[in-house]
């Protein structure tokens, strides 16, 4: 049965490259009213056979677990989702959900996922994950960073259009995130924030 997989993995502590793009946002290129909250995570999407959605998670949250390649349980928090078959797995201690400090009225959270346009690093995942998955093959695997982006705007489109600006390097002045010269982006979500703070 076919199966994808998707894994997030952040730090439990302070994250000091995103302390360090917060502040180069807020107070060198005057995104301080725009950006209410930063988040960082690290980001994996497996293509997965396997005897179904429950065993495919087992394989690999057993094997990520004791990778710290992957996750190291004393730095990380993790959410490993798994779909097959109209079933749906989840394991891990990432509330995703609730991972929105500076969320509020007004506010919108967007995901930007940021990869490397050759992918030569994609292959090495599996070449490192598949032989230890037992009865589950993998197929494929897609990796990247995921910049949780909290943003003041009126709209969906316009908090979009703060975040591309915010992050698509156009010059020395203009951008931070992602250098379209060697990586591509993609806004995963972008939804109204709610009214409570999430964990940071």
């Amino acid at each position: 049965m076919k199966a994808t997989a998707q894994l997030w993995v952040r730090l439990k502590v302070i994250d000091l490259v995103v302390q360090t793009a917060w502040i180069t946002l807020t107070e060198t290129m005057g995104f301080a009213e725009d950006l209410r909250g930063m988040l960082r995570y690290a980001w994996w999407l497996f293509d997965a056979d396997g005897p179904g959605a429950a065993a495919v998670s087992g394989a690999i949250d057993r094997e990520i677990r004791m990778d710290s390649a992957f996750t190291n349980q004393n730095k990380h928090r993790y959410r490993l989702a798994v779909e097959a078959g109209g079933e749906r797995v989840v394991t891990g201690d990432l509330d995703l959900d609730a991972d929105r400090p500076g969320a509020g009225e007004g506010v919108f959270v967007c995901d930007l996922l940021v990869t490397g346009k050759a992918g030569g690093r994609d292959a090495g995942w599996v070449d490192r994950l598949g032989p230890r998955l037992g009865e589950v093959h993998l197929a494929g695997a897609r990796s990247g960073e995921v910049w949780r982006m909290l943003v003041r705007a009126d709209d969906a489109a316009s908090a979009a259009s703060k975040v591309e600006e915010m992050a698509v390097t156009r010059s020395r002045r203009h951008g931070l995130l992602v250098n379209p010269h060697y990586q591509g982006f993609a806004l995963m979500r972008t939804e109204p924030a709610g009214a409570g703070g999430g964990k940071t």
